[in-house]
C-alpha cells in the first residue's frame, strides 16, 4: 500500500509525540518514503500547501507543526480581526503609501503621475522644444 505523504506526516508527528518543525517533519516524511533528494524537492511545496489545509494539522509559531487533537481551539484559533486590519481606506495610509500606490497603478495602466518633479521636468522640456523651435 502506498502512503500519502500526509499518512506518513501524522505517524511521524504521533511517533514523536510532540510539535515539529516543517523541516524535521519534511525530512522524516522524506526518509519514511525514501524519496531521493530530487523527488523531494519537488514535492515540497504540494506538500507544504497539504500540511495547511488539512484538518488534521495544526501550524504553530515560527513554523512548527502538530496534530489538531492536542491543541484546543482557543490555543490555536486565530482571530482574523487580529491579523489584519480595519477596512482599508486611504485615511489610514501615510502619504508615502498613497504616492506609491499612485505609481504603481500609474505603472500598470501606462500612465504617469504628475508631482512637482515630473513638472518641473516637463516645463524643462517645453523650453528645449521652444529653444528648438527657434532655430528652425
Amino acid at each position: 500500500m502506498n502512503k500519502s505523504m500526509l499518512d506518513v506526516a501524522i505517524e511521524v508527528i504521533t511517533k514523536e509525540g510532540h510539535s515539529m518543525s516543517f523541516a524535521d517533519l519534511f525530512a522524516a516524511v522524506k526518509n519514511e518514503l525514501g524519496l531521493t533528494d530530487e523527488e523531494a524537492s519537488k514535492r515540497l511545496g504540494a506538500f507544504y500547501t497539504e500540511l495547511t489545509l488539512d484538518s488534521h494539522f495544526v501550524a504553530l509559531t515560527d513554523n512548527w507543526w502538530d496534530l489538531r487533537v492536542r491543541h484546543t481551539y482557543d490555543k490555536v484559533h486565530i482571530d482574523v480581526a487580529d491579523v489584519y486590519s480595519d477596512v482599508d481606506d486611504n485615511s489610514s495610509k501615510d502619504e508615502e503609501d498613497l504616492k506609491e500606490e499612485q505609481e504603481y497603478d500609474a505603472q500598470i495602466s501606462g500612465g504617469t503621475i504628475s508631482d512637482e518633479s515630473s513638472e518641473e521636468d516637463d516645463d524643462e522640456e517645453k523650453s528645449s522644444k521652444d529653444d528648438v523651435s527657434d532655430l528652425i
